[in-house]
């Protein structure tokens, strides 16, 4: 019988397959009911950055310069302010108490600032591990390339300085040498989430103004996070994660043979339901028993480029035979 066990971020986890930080996991009772339903882990709920700020010896006044999105503090002071400090740090006691699985705790942010103390109180409060939420999308007009990346590497290491647990940093695609990137940014960390996924936005032509764009994931958005998973497996620090448009055990099985360590779902539990994650171990299980697989690292990795004997699969040639044959 297969054995789902698996290592990730140093924690031990009874299967690959972690629930998300999303509405699931954004409650006592929400993460008790992902433990039961078989995560191997879960990511909390996040908490904004601008949240932590505006409670914490109020940080940042209105107008602040070093708010990087001032219009949240209006946003942040009707919404979920108050007591969000240490509303959080009881949603992280409490779920390392009841949960019996490991508890990552995630914050959403944009500067690398004074709110970077909190993350000592979410060690304290008994996170097996932290996770990074970096949203910062390329859209300044004055903003460089490297200033961008830079912002990235500072919260890493200002997180870094402040904690003994594990931080992972769940990053977004849209970088300019994407892969010297995310080399150089897995040395300031323990793990690497890939990718984060932006909220998508759309035009209503009826009432002609703009409005949200899909919020959950489609299964062929896993082809992204899939190539760059397999492209840095091996050549990077830390353990990789793979997330949006993990949608079923076929996706897992995929991420693992990419090398990444475990994936995090939210979309398809969204539309499944949280039984849906034995499906999905099942799914796993029966595949590693079809191909004779015992344990997770004997396959994991298997098709990423550092162990692959066509790595022009990975690179521009695969692009232009494809060009060629649809031409």
């Amino acid at each position: 019988m297969a054995d789902l066990r698996t290592s990730y971020l140093g924690l031990e986890l009874a299967n690959p397959i972690l629930v998300a930080s999303s509405g699931m996991t954004g409650s006592i009772d929400g993460v008790r009911r992902c433990a039961e339903a078989g995560a191997g882990a879960v990511v909390l709920k996040s908490i904004f950055e601008e949240q932590i700020a505006h409670e914490v010896e109020g940080l940042y006044p209105p107008g602040d310069p070093a708010m990087v999105h001032p219009e949240a503090y209006d946003y942040i002071t009707a919404y979920g302010r108050d007591h969000a400090v240490d509303h959080y740090l009881n949603l992280v006691e409490q779920s390392r108490a009841l949960a019996g699985i490991p508890v990552i705790a995630s914050i959403h942010c944009v500067s690398a600032g004074a709110w970077t103390e909190f993350a000592s109180r979410v060690e304290e409060a008994g996170a097996h591990a932290l996770e990074l939420n970096v949203y910062l999308p390329p859209t300044r007009m004055t903003q460089t390339a490297a200033e961008l990346e830079t912002t990235y590497f500072e919260i890493a290491r200002s997180v870094k300085r402040r904690v003994g647990i594990p931080v992972s940093l769940k990053v977004g695609s849209h970088f300019t040498a994407l892969a010297g990137f995310l080399s150089g940014l897995s040395r300031e960390a323990d793990g690497l989430v890939l990718f984060n996924r932006y909220h998508r936005m759309d035009f209503d032509i009826d009432r002609v103004e703009i409005v949200g764009g899909a919020i959950h994931s489609l299964e062929h958005e896993m082809q992204v996070p899939l190539r760059w998973i397999s492209i840095l497996a091996g050549h990077v620090h830390g353990d990789l994660a793979a997330t949006t448009g993990v949608h079923d055990g076929a996706a897992v099985v995929k991420a693992l043979l990419a090398g990444a360590s475990t994936v995090q779902v939210a979309s398809a539990l969204y539309r499944h339901g949280l039984g849906h994650l034995g499906r999905m171990r099942d799914e796993l299980a029966a595949w590693m028993d079809a191909h004779g697989f015992a344990r997770i690292d004997e396959f994991k990795g298997m098709l990423s480029r550092a162990r692959t004997r066509t790595p022009d699969a990975y690179e521009r040639v695969q692009f232009m035979k494809t060009s060629v044959g649809i031409e």
